[in-house]
């Protein structure tokens, strides 16, 4: 069961990533796979350094993203759906998928547990939800060691009353369902079923729901993809989080353009990326805690991106997390 992890231009991070997957994985012999859509090569070059066996396959825009990266302009906003797809679907029938800001932080045996996977044949395995319950079903209908298989109970399975509830409105539906529920916490139960990364997915589940990705990431429309083969798929979640994620980064301002800020997020990562390729590293080996803004702060001294900035915008993005019932470090 081969390991995917999205990535770009955050190699500060994808260190730790790779790094405690070969620290958390007892018994780990399969691929890693990055999938990066522009980090500058230079950093690139220094993750294949520390880690040999690691391979790194890049998306059809690597080159110009990378080069606007290098000039310090913005690159062009185009999300490499289709090419995680595509490469995600020529390997392992079941496979991990990651994101570069996240981190394993618990031990488990990897034969046993890609063993639990397949005998069940289960095609979604969620590995956390930052201490909110309502990311996660309570309607376990069988228990094994590493996970539980749970039977989502959400408003509705109909496709097009899901999106005429949570986002066209069609029929006045949404309006209807809001006299009596809280929109908010039954959207959230459709994140039992559906997750963009940070678990296990069968091939079978991912070619489905991705299946109209078209170079975007419309979680709704992959919702509503989930809801057309729902008898078909079979979910779980793990007994604990088993991985973490921080939230103190992003790779671009993709889906943040509301936030009031005037941070910079290319600036930041170069400095990030500039600091740990020459060795100025936050602890890489410490699982347990998210990096210190301390780090970040040292890493801006001295430099055109503004420490208030950035804590200014972090402020914003946890909140929206917080706001949803999630706890961030």
């Amino acid at each position: 069961m081969d390991i995917y992890i999205k990535s770009f231009n955050r190699a500060y991070l994808l260190h730790r990533t790779i790094a405690s997957i070969y620290h958390f994985l007892d018994g780990f012999s399969d691929k890693i796979i990055v999938l990066d859509d522009g980090t500058p090569q230079r950093y690139l070059d220094k993750i294949q350094q520390l880690f040999p066996d690691v391979i790194i396959k890049k998306s059809p825009n690597f080159e110009k993203k990378s080069n606007h990266i290098l000039l310090e302009t913005v690159p062009e906003k185009v999300i490499p759906a289709d090419f995680w797809r595509n490469e995600i679907l020529k390997v392992s029938a079941n496979f991990i998928l990651l994101e570069d800001d996240m981190w394993f932080k618990e031990h488990i045996n990897y034969t046993d547990f890609v063993s639990e996977v397949c005998n069940m044949k289960v095609d979604m395995i969620k590995f956390m939800w930052l201490k909110n319950e309502k990311l996660r079903s309570k309607n376990i209908v069988q228990s094994k060691k590493y996970f539980d298989i749970i039977e989502p109970k959400v408003l509705t399975t109909n496709g097009f009353l899901f999106t005429s509830i949570f986002k066209t409105n069609q029929l006045k539906v949404s309006s209807i369902v809001s006299k009596f529920k809280s929109k908010k916490d039954e959207l959230l139960k459709y994140y039992h079923l559906y997750i963009v990364a940070g678990g296990v997915f069968s091939q079978k589940y991912y070619e489905k729901v991705w299946c109209n990705s078209a170079n975007i990431v419309d979680e709704l429309l992959q919702i509503r993809e989930v809801l057309k083969h729902i008898k078909s798929f079979k979910f779980a979640h793990t007994k604990t989080e088993i991985i973490k994620a921080t939230y103190k980064f992003t790779a671009s301002t993709i889906d943040k353009e509301h936030f009031a800020t005037s941070l910079d997020v290319f600036k930041l990562n170069k400095i990030l990326n500039e600091a740990w390729v020459n060795g100025k590293e936050y602890d890489i080996l410490d699982f347990e805690n998210d990096i210190s803004s301390k780090w970040i702060e040292e890493c801006c001294t001295n430099t055109d991106v503004d420490f208030n900035d950035w804590k200014n915008w972090y402020e914003q993005f946890k909140a929206s997390y917080e706001s949803m019932g999630c706890v961030i470090e």
